[in-house]
């Protein structure tokens, strides 16, 4: 059996990214979405939430990387990859 954890992010327009959370389950991600809505940093972009599902004790990159190649958007996570947004 395996385990993820989901990542909650919240990441403005500008493109400045703020983990939020890491949660269990995504209705404990989306819970904690219904709490931070209102509070100050989050309430000035509501719909800048975004929960992303990760599998535990995995390796992301096994045969390393490339530094002079594009990221692999599936496991680097920018303002502009995304695996689920919610809004």
């Amino acid at each position: 059996m395996t385990s993820n954890v989901y990542v909650l992010y919240h990441i403005r327009p500008e493109g400045d990214l703020l983990i939020a959370g890491f949660y269990t389950s995504e209705e404990q991600a989306q819970a904690a979405i219904e709490r931070l809505t209102s509070k100050q940093g989050f309430s000035a972009f509501p719909d800048c939430f975004e929960i992303n599902t990760y599998e535990l004790d995995t390796d992301l990159f096994p045969d390393g990387f490339d530094p002079d190649e594009e990221e692999d958007e599936e496991h680097h996570h920018d303002a502009e990859s995304t695996d689920e947004s919610v809004h």
